[in-house]
């Protein structure tokens, strides 16, 4: 019988024997008792205690620790490393925790973190990845404790229901605790609903053996979520691993899973090597640390994964199956859904050395990943982690797909900062002080906001009943020409005369927007300060801009304020004012231009167009050398509503439009195209080829004449034009 329990009826019993007459002591709600040392015989504690463990507590061949439900043991947290709960070969453990009352591993510390105390580890009896059949291995913590042997069955006990938290001390690099640590374990022990939190190495980590596990929850572990080697050959059930925002890790290559066929990958030539299951994994990267891949497969090992979600965060490789000592074998099998994750490697690496794994990898596009429900027992909050965003960005910062950002007010890009933001993530204006909840990026800044068709990024509103003008844009400010009063001379944006733009560099590069949806913004400041959805002012053609989708802005879809920069793939849906604006020199090419009023829609401004084109600054420096000339190829504008245009297309004050397979149908307009100004006509080498159907006017087809100027400008109206292709928007889920 266990030597605590008696000690305790010893002293229940002189409590009982003391004199009615003394003062009956109040007794300790949380009564607490030391662990370490040998287990020789049964132990069974008692969960109406606390336990400290304050060295190595090992269960010897033999003998059986029961740990019921409901128990809670601590770590000292002064010998970390060796404050560990080891079970030997033939000892066993029952750790049979429940839902309601699950058994805690944790440190004792008021201030706990990862490493506080060693973790937990179980050696069996069943194979390993050896020299011979039967073959052992020594606990790399204590080399006098072996693992390992002939019988896949072995039975090591029970652990179920069980939190491990702050622990995996670290000894060096080649001597470390995980969370938990199964070392030849067999399949008949059994492992399940486990949570492991702030590991300073690995979650869990298999060294061979047979043993499958079910439902095992992993936060914040400083090395690999999922570690294997050395043979294992079970099954993982419902994996979820989670990395959360503010995790840094102090290892060299974290992953979400590292799966060794032998140990360390010097053994390829043994007979057992890993050939396991995971079925149900889900790894999230909340965090800004990049993993060194998400998964790796290697070194002979032989792997089966199936409903693997992948999501946020950044890696070097998203799947690796290769490696110096070996590539993964070509019988491994990996499905994967991926979402919001940053790789700057290959998606799969499949070649090292000369030599090429061909693994089956399937990327599929609903996997479930691993079931969070069944960790409600854990008290873990599967949140959506969310974070502000406003401030300037001086150096790199790489947002993360999976946190939810709300824009609170100016978001800058300051000269040599960089703004990174994957694909699939979504930014919402707070809609508090919308004209100033912008991003701005100036110059010299650069940003990097690169999505896909299948993960565009997305920049909205907060509001329950979003509107236009709810914040404030994308800005983008460059070095590139614009219409001044010298070469190189610059201007200041509209809404801060504080931030400059516009240069003498034609090349600038203000970075990347590629797959972007701009909802709900244009937030205006008055007549003459006002945000459109994109505003570029003197950006540069080594920018890249393609796949834009602006809906519902307060002021214009896109305006370019000079600039060389060019625009491919563009949508833009119930603009306030013009959907395609032009002024202040502008020389780039857009391609494939769609502009749609809807039924309803109704304008606020007093003429809204299709296309606005000025050669310089609001008319009124028509002598500066650059006006703007400037190509649109494939323009739709379509007006479904009863509201009527002022103008369909209008150039202006000295711009130079070539505009060619232009189709333009439905609703009102004044004039189809006006080519006049009080401030100056478009230039005779204007050209416009067109084609438009079911527009009803009020003026003229084309206007040529004002104040006595007329334009010579080639206008070709004819059937045959089809316009911007609207297939190419499929990504952004507009219903055309």
């Amino acid at each position: 019988m266990k030597k605590l329990l008696f000690t305790l009826s010893i002293l229940a019993v002189l409590f009982t024997a003391c004199d009615d007459d003394e003062p009956t002591p109040n007794p300790d709600p949380t009564p607490s008792s030391e662990l370490s040392g040998d287990v020789t015989e049964d132990v069974t504690l008692d969960a109406t205690v606390t336990y400290t463990l304050t060295g190595t507590y090992t269960v010897k061949a033999g003998a059986t620790l029961t740990i019921p439900a409901g128990t809670t043991i601590k770590g000292a947290g002064v010998n970390g490393f060796q404050e560990c709960l080891i079970v030997e070969q033939g000892g066993t453990i029952m750790a049979q925790g429940s839902a309601n009352a699950p058994i805690t591993f944790t440190s004792a510390k008021s201030s706990p973190a990862a490493g506080d105390w060693g973790g937990i580890i179980i050696c069996g009896y069943a194979p390993i990845s050896a020299e011979s059949a039967g073959g052992t291995g020594s606990v790399e913590t204590d080399t006098d404790i072996p693992y390992g042997g002939s019988d896949p069955d072995d039975d090591s006990g029970v652990l179920s229901y069980v939190k491990i938290e702050y622990t995996g001390a670290r000894e060096s690099g080649t001597s470390e605790h995980n969370g938990l640590t199964l070392y030849g374990v067999g399949s008949g022990t059994e492992i399940n609903n486990i949570y492991v939190l702030d590991a300073a190495d690995d979650g869990v980590e298999f060294f061979g053996g047979t043993v499958d596990v079910t439902n095992i929850l992993v936060v914040n572990e400083d090395d690999d979520m999922f570690d294997v080697t050395q043979g294992w050959s079970g099954t993982l059930t419902n994996a979820y691993g989670i990395w959360e925002p503010g995790y840094v890790s102090t290892e060299d290559d974290p992953r979400g899973v590292e799966a060794d066929g032998n140990l360390d990958g010097d053994y390829p030539t043994y007979d057992i090597q890993s050939t396991f299951a995971i079925d149900g994994l889900t790894i999230k990267n909340y965090s800004s640390y990049k993993m060194e891949d998400c998964i790796k497969v290697r070194r002979h090992a032989t792997s089966t994964i199936t409903n693997a979600l992948v999501m946020g965060g950044s890696a070097k490789d998203l799947i690796d199956l290769t490696d110096g000592s070996g590539n993964a074998s070509d019988e491994s099998s990996l499905d994967v859904t991926y979402a919001g994750v940053m790789y700057s490697g290959k998606e799969v690496a499949r070649e090292k050395d000369g030599a090429t794994t061909n693994a089956t990898v399937t990327f599929s596009d609903d996997n479930t990943g691993a079931n969070e429900g069944v960790f409600a027992w854990t008290g873990y909050e599967f949140e959506a982690f969310s974070e502000d965003l406003e401030g300037a960005v001086t150096g790199e910062t790489v947002l993360n797909a999976i946190v939810d950002y709300t824009l609170t007010g100016m978001l800058s890009v300051e000269d040599g900062g960089v703004l990174t933001i994957p694909a699939g993530t979504t930014i919402k204006g707070a809609g508090v002080n919308g004209f100033q909840e912008q991003v701005i990026v100036k110059q010299g800044g650069t940003i990097l906001a690169e999505g896909t068709a299948k993960e565009p990024i997305t920049f909205t509103s907060s509001s329950s009943t979003p509107a236009p003008g709810d914040w404030g844009g994308i800005i983008l400010c460059g070095y590139a020409p614009i219409s001044a009063e010298s070469a190189g001379g610059t201007g200041s944006v509209e809404t801060d005369t504080d931030i400059p733009y516009g240069g003498s560099d034609s090349n600038d590069n203000s970075g990347i927007l590629s797959y972007v949806k701009i909802e709900y913004t244009g937030a205006r400041e008055s007549g003459t300060s006002e945000h459109n959805g994109l505003t570029l002012y003197g950006v540069g053609n080594g920018t890249t801009i393609n796949n834009i989708y602006v809906f519902e802005a307060a002021d214009d879809g896109v305006e370019f304020f000079g600039g060389t920069v060019d625009v491919e793939n563009i949508l833009v849906v119930n603009e306030d004012d013009d959907m395609f604006d032009v002024t202040q020199g502008w020389s780039g090419t857009l391609t494939n231009a769609y502009g749609i009023w809807e039924a309803g829609y109704t304008s606020t401004e007093d003429d809204p167009r299709g296309v606005e084109s000025d050669g310089n600054l609001d008319g009124d420096y028509p002598t500066y050398d650059i006006q703007s000339n400037f190509t649109i190829n494939g323009l739709t504008i379509v007006n479904n509503s009863a509201y009527e245009m002022e103008d369909c297309i209008k150039v202006r004050r000295f711009a130079t439009a070539t505009i060619t397979n232009a189709l333009i149908t439905g609703g009102q307009a004044i004039d189809l195209i006006d080519l006049t100004d009080g401030s100056g006509l478009a230039t005779d080498a204007t050209s416009i080829n067109m084609t438009y159907s079911d527009v009803t006017l009020s003026g003229s087809e084309v206007k040529r004449e004002k104040d006595g100027n007329t334009t010579a400008a080639t206008v070709n109206i004819a059937a045959g034009n089809s316009g911007a292709s609207s297939d190419v928007f499929d990504w952004t889920g507009y219903s055309f």
